[in-house]
This record gives structure tokens, sequence and C-alpha cells, in this order.
């Protein structure tokens, strides 16, 4: 028998951010930054949505249940097992790090210029600060390339060699053991969530005052 482990909304989430940062790098080597921006707000939402979700989503979607104490985790890498569902000791740890770095990548993209082709909708507050975010936008998106490798690298490993089928089970949200007797919560709420924090994106980038044109 199978039992729920992840809900809807943490696996469209989880599957839509590779997706998506896929196509934010095909979309910045082919010049398209319309699609590049578009794309970009829907990962900040993405990633505020699943932020809210850890904290008042389903049991085993909250920050909670999957971020250890530090001597956890250093004692998983000794070697202890670990006997729980969903994220090991350090798989918690390692999720929140690649949302943040996400999350960094979407902000600073925000104050970006590149000052032919490509203005971010909040460059003019960058004001002489918008080189620096356009570094850091450089700079994270090669942190965050790295955690991806680091990721799928853990995920082959535990995949291949331990036999824990994790994609299987963030694919279909279920898994063998029962890690929890608490019902997951309705998806509905998720989407509520996605809607008001893409609405005040929306009223962000739309309203805050531009930079004035000289052509």
């Amino acid at each position: 028998m199978q039992w729920p482990l992840w809900d809807r909304a943490v696996r469209v989430i989880h599957w839509y951010l590779p997706l998506a940062i896929a196509f934010m790098w095909w979309s910045g080597e082919e010049g398209l930054y319309d699609w590049h921006s578009w794309v970009g707000y829907s990962l900040l939402v993405a990633v505020g949505t699943r932020v809210c979700w850890g904290i008042i989503g389903s049991q085993s979607a909250r920050f909670a249940a999957f971020l250890a104490s530090p001597s956890a985790v250093v004692a998983y890498l000794r070697g202890r097992p670990y006997q729980g569902e969903g994220h090991n000791p350090l798989g918690g740890w390692a999720t929140v790090i690649l949302l943040l770095v996400i999350f960094l990548q979407g902000l600073s993209g925000l104050f970006v210029t590149d000052d032919v082709m490509f203005e971010g909708p909040l460059m003019f507050w960058g004001g002489e600060w918008s080189g620096v975010f356009a570094e850091w936008h450089e700079l994270n998106w090669l942190v965050l390339q790295v955690l991806i490798v680091l990721h799928l690298v853990a995920l082959t490993y535990h995949q291949l060699y331990r036999k824990e089928p994790l994609i299987g089970a963030m694919w279909w949200g279920k898994t063998k053991s029962r890690f929890s007797l608490s019902k997951p919560k309705n998806t509905g709420l998720a989407l509520v969530i996605a809607l008001i924090i893409a609405g005040l994106l929306f009223l962000l980038i739309t309203l805050v005052p531009q930079a004035p044109s000289y052509y």
C-alpha cells in the first residue's frame, strides 16, 4: 500500500522550477528578453508560493517537518541512517538553499540593465547599483548551475545506488511508508496564494515609477 507524501502543490512547483529555469537560460541566450522577464516573474511567484506553503501547507511540505538541526545534518553526513520519508537532513537544507538562490536570481533581474537591450522593471530604483545587480545576476546564475548539478548527482546516487524511488515519489506524491497521518491540504489554497503573490508582483512592476525616457 502507498501513502500520500507530497501534495499536488509541492509537486507542481517542484517540476515547474527546472522547466522554467531551463527556459530562462535559453531565452537569455537567444535575446528573448520579454519572455525571459515574464517567466522570471513566474519563478518569483512559484518560490514565494512554496515558501508560504512551507509554513501553512501540508505537514510534509512544511519546513518544520524537514529542516533538521546542524547536529542531525552532521550525523547524517557521518553515516547515521535516516528513517523518515521526504527530505533527509541534508536534502532539506539543500531545498531551502535552492529556493533562496532562485529567488535571488529573480530578484536581481528586476533591477538589471545592460544599457542596450534590456531593462528590469525596477532598474530606475537600482540607480547606480544596477551594474552591481547585473554582476550579481551573472554570479548567482553560476551558483545556481553548481547547485543544480549537485542536486542531480545526489538524486542519481539515491535513485540508482540506494534504490530510493525519489523521482516516482515526487511525480505521484506517494510513498510505500506511512509518513504522516495528516491529510494533504487542498491545492486550491496554494493557488489562491500564488494568485495573490502574482497580483502583488504585477502591481509592483506596473505601478512603480519608471526611468524617464528621452527618446
